[in-house]
């Protein structure tokens, strides 16, 4: 991608050996890593308007009652299937202030439709109840600086401190509805977090192979509303639970034009905590990823990502398009 980069600057602050198709991949990798890979040049300026979807549903039976018998339980069997889609629009902005250093400011606009369906079993298919929330608002806007720790040989090292703000709205500050369900969608974490990583690129021809591991440290905040149905803690203090991540992928050329990558992708995240006191369970996100770029001019491409959840506490799917443009 980025035809006229990989032509001009980029090579003036790349070794040799990382040819123009070596950099179409690698760009394609990172896209699909969700993590940035070769830097920009000096000087230079890169807007990318982008937009993705995701859809993520589950599905939970709960008991309220009690057990006289093995196979008996008196009291209430509610089943509940929830679905969340949400649309994200955003508008990210790079600037190389060096060869070595990359400056990045994204800001979204978060967009949430979820659908509840509950049903008490035990009393008939006409026991449903449907409810459903949705609203739009800012999301958190995240700042990055980058570092690329070598320049002349392979592989290429690399740095990253991500920076992610509470401007969005916030899933602890939020009103619920006598159901139990927020009055207006959450669009942000409701915290701060700060979020180092590494990253690595190894061109070994014909493809190009990407990894990245980071850690996700949030910063705890106090909510609006009562958490933990205590009244002498006031207000509440949560802590959402930190998180470290890996990811590893491939990609190749097909043409001076085109490319295709796999990914996959893994997160850790440790018990959230109220009051100081852990709440929750650990959860295990993995994806599979697949990205493709496409170079439309000589300054603009268009990125196309896919990612497919592979375990339970991942999205079910998230589809997203991108357009760098160069100046």
């Amino acid at each position: 991608m980025k035809k006229g980069i990989i032509c001009t600057g980029l090579l003036l602050s790349m070794v040799a050996t990382v040819q123009a198709q070596d950099k179409q991949v690698v760009d394609s990798i990172a896209n699909t890593l969700e993590s940035r890979g070769l830097l920009t040049p000096k000087g230079s300026f890169e807007l990318e308007p982008s937009i993705s979807y995701s859809q993520n549903t589950s599905n939970r039976i709960s008991i309220l009652g009690y057990s006289v018998l093995p196979a008996l339980v008196v009291g209430l069997i509610e089943a509940e299937d929830a679905d969340q889609a949400t649309f994200t629009a955003a508008l990210a902005g790079r600037y190389g202030l060096t060869n070595r250093i990359e400056l990045e400011l994204r800001v979204p606009w978060v967009y949430r439709y979820d659908t509840i369906t509950k049903r008490e079993v035990n009393v008939g298919q006409g026991g449903a109840q449907r409810f459903s929330s949705e609203g739009a608002a800012l999301g958190d806007i995240e700042g990055a600086i980058r570092y690329q720790w070598n320049l002349e040989s392979a592989p290429f090292w690399i740095g990253s401190v991500r920076f992610k703000s509470d401007t969005g709205e916030s899933p602890f500050d939020n009103e619920l509805n006598t159901q139990g369900i927020f009055k207006d969608p959450p669009t942000g974490s409701g915290s701060w977090s700060i979020e180092p990583s590494m990253t690595l690129i190894y061109p070994t021809d014909p493809a190009v192979l990407f990894g990245t591991a980071g850690y996700t440290w949030n910063l705890g905040d106090d909510a609006k509303r009562d958490l933990d149905e205590n009244p002498s803690n006031n207000p509440d203090k949560f802590n959402l639970g930190n998180s470290f991540f890996l990811g590893m992928g491939m990609g190749f050329a097909v043409n001076d034009r085109l490319s295709f990558s796999l990914g996959v992708n893994h997160r850790t995240v440790f018990k959230s905590s109220i009051n100081g006191n852990k709440v929750g369970e650990m959860l295990q996100i993995d994806s599979l990823s697949t990205g493709f770029g496409l170079a439309l001019t000589e300054r603009t491409s268009l990125n196309m990502n896919l990612q497919a959840g592979l375990t339970e506490d991942a999205p079910d799917v998230e589809v997203s398009f991108s357009l760098p443009i160069s100046f």
